[in-house]
């Protein structure tokens, strides 16, 4: 009975990824299919680079979860922490959540060596860190745009406002999770009331999920020195979509003043971070296209560049990233 019902939600969630896949591609149709008309004024030598970088960054992710690991005592091997990036970018595409499912994914990919809990927090960790590393490239875009003379004020001020807005939460989110009791009580509450509605729902797996988590936050608070790594494979994990977004405009034979791609990068997470509970496509898309075009980018350029960035994302992202998320299913 127990293998059936394994079975039965294996088959639920490989249905969940198929489905969660085609409207992916569905609501990117149009960047697809515009994407063939560009094809022919690309430098494929350019694109070739960008793709190989593109996959270097999962193995940079890969590196992050490995050094953040070790933390809790833990070393998984760097292929399977590889597998689990592409896994865990594929279920953030298709389960618009603001990244809870991919975390809540992750802690299956490293289930049964490391507990639920820790490996919900690294991933958390890895949002924070990566929040944290595109925040400090704020004042290079600042600085280098206003070295050019450029007139997008109105946008750098929106955005400005959005990295206030986002420290905000992020400050508020930090500060509810130090304050371990008041977390237990609301997880109680809504675990009971769960229980209620859903009488074979665990209470039990709950807790034991909590404490876990909170045993490596204390650990983490305990050796905040060795956070520093982790939060250097993230940096090194932004320069490097920094680094393939630009190269975006290489491809067409055009060289863009840095800043503006730097702020376009950091507008466009903005957007998907307050749109991600909604849509995990197009409000990523419309952020960048926009601030380009804010920032003097002519809007054929700003369309074009962001259609080719998104759509390598998609294609070398998503089938091998649905592929592993099949494998790790429970």
């Amino acid at each position: 009975m127990r293998y059936l019902t394994r079975t039965k939600l294996r088959t639920a969630l490989t249905l969940l990824g198929i489905i969660g896949l085609a409207i992916v591609l569905l609501l990117n149709r149009h960047q697809l299919a515009s994407c063939w008309h560009l094809l022919k004024n690309l430098r494929w030598y350019i694109v070739a680079i960008i793709v190989i970088v593109q996959v270097a960054s999962y193995w940079v992710n890969a590196l992050y979860y490995r050094s953040i690991l070790r933390i809790f005592s833990y070393d998984v091997g760097l292929v399977r922490l590889f597998k689990g990036a592409l896994a865990t970018n594929f279920v953030n595409y298709i389960l618009p959540s603001v990244g809870l499912a991919g975390a809540g994914y992750l802690s299956q990919v490293l289930s049964p060596e490391v507990p639920r809990g820790k490996a919900f927090l690294t991933q958390l960790m890895r949002y924070a860190f990566s929040a944290l590393a595109v925040l400090l490239m704020m004042p290079v875009g600042f600085i280098l745009i206003y070295l050019s003379n450029n007139s997008g004020q109105a946008i750098v001020r929106v955005t400005l406002l959005s990295v206030i807005a986002i420290i905000a939460l992020v400050a508020c989110v930090v500060a509810f999770i130090h304050q371990e009791s008041a977390v237990r009580r609301t997880i109680a509450w809504l675990t009971k009331t769960l229980k209620r509605a859903f009488p074979a729902f665990k209470i039990n797996s709950t807790q034991y999920f909590i404490n876990e988590f909170y045993v490596g936050y204390r650990a983490m608070s305990r050796q905040k020195r060795r956070l520093l790594m982790p939060f250097a494979w993230s940096i090194i994990y932004i320069v490097i979509e920094l680094g393939t977004f630009y190269m975006a405009f290489l491809a067409f034979g055009k060289v863009e003043n840095p800043g503006i791609a730097v702020m376009a990068y950091l507008f466009a997470n903005i957007a998907s971070i307050f749109g991600g509970i909604i849509f995990s496509t197009g409000i990523f898309e419309l952020g960048m296209a926009g601030t380009l075009v804010a920032l003097g980018t002519p809007l054929a350029l700003a369309v074009s560049v962001t259609t080719v960035y998104r759509v390598l994302n998609l294609l070398i992202g998503l089938p091998p990233g649905y592929y592993f998320y099949r494998r790790y299913l429970p």
